[in-house]
């Protein structure tokens, strides 16, 4: 079951109350306004909905900022972990080419810091598996 929380030209987003996910999809390719506009709707519906567990499917988006991914990680997710008081889990479900040009990309953070870390994120391109680091982060794995 899902429930539409909003929607615009370029973002839809989805709340799961029985998994309690929260599922953003681009819907086409993006400004750097409309990536802050969108995760700052992401993370008003996650404050709404107590909601720490996302799936952002950025497979639409072709045209990427280069600076995108890391003010995400570096800027945007910290402050929304703290805002919350609780671990954040993401999971970036991406195209194998984005996938293969932000893995060579030096100025991309890789990897979350370990479990003890404030928030954790991976990249996907499938979104079974997306969903099932999901389900494991949210039964505590």
């Amino acid at each position: 079951m899902y429930q539409e929380l909003a929607s615009t030209a370029f973002l839809q987003v989805v709340y799961r109350p029985d998994s309690c996910l929260l599922i953003g999809r681009w819907l086409c390719s993006i400004t750097d306004e409309q990536l802050c506009e969108g995760y700052e709707t992401m993370r008003l519906a996650a404050q709404e909905h107590d909601c720490r567990h996302w799936l952002m499917d950025a497979r639409r988006r072709t045209d990427r900022s280069r600076n995108g991914p890391e003010w995400v990680i570096t800027s945007f997710l910290p402050r929304v972990q703290k805002e919350m008081g609780g671990k954040l889990y993401v999971a970036f479900l991406v195209l194998p080419n984005h996938l293969a040009e932000l893995d060579e990309d030096p100025s991309v953070p890789k990897k979350a810091h370990g479990a003890s870390a404030p928030f954790q994120y991976a990249r996907f391109i499938d979104e079974g598996a997306a969903n099932a680091w999901l389900d494991q982060k949210r039964r505590g794995k």
